[in-house]
């Protein structure tokens, strides 16, 4: 097996991914959904999955699609492609598995059902109102607001 097959067995397909999820509630594992583009690794990020990693037992992160980027930030980004996206994440130890939303947040969370969803402060409005659906079964959702950089911020910095 080479080293870059095992990053990307984190990356799960649909059918895997609720597999996985199946695996996890049998189990009574605790499952913190984590969301948001993750389009370039800083330390913030490293904070943002340990905060979520706290919450409970296995984190799923649910990585926003290139489309849906696109549309809120521009043609400029994201920097990365949802796959290197992913595989990039899938990297951190504290992270159980990685599913590209290609449907969206809200789908994102009724796949996963989380005990609690997490989201950082520099996320949309919407995407943070969207947490909120993780009610319906007694979920929590939280905010992360320890991160002190957003990719606008490194990208300013850097032009």
């Amino acid at each position: 097996m080479e080293k870059s097959d095992i990053l990307t067995r984190k990356v799960l397909s649909g059918v895997e991914f609720d597999r996985m999820l199946a695996f996890w509630n049998f189990k009574n594992r605790s499952v913190v959904a984590l969301y948001g583009t993750f389009d370039v690794f800083h330390p913030s990020v490293f904070n943002l999955i340990t905060f979520a990693a706290e919450q409970g037992q296995e984190v799923v992160v649910g990585i926003k699609a290139d489309s849906e980027v696109k549309k809120e930030k521009g043609e400029l980004l994201p920097v990365f492609t949802q796959e290197q996206r992913a595989a990039m994440v899938s990297a951190h130890q504290l992270v159980s598995a990685v599913y590209v939303c290609e449907e969206g947040l809200e789908e994102f969370l009724r796949r996963a059902r989380p005990k609690v969803a997490v989201c950082c402060a520099h996320a949309s409005e919407a995407d943070k109102k969207a947490l909120e659906i993780v009610k319906g079964w007694n979920g929590d959702f939280k905010i992360y607001s320890g991160s002190s950089t957003s990719i606008e911020d490194i990208l300013t910095k850097y032009r």
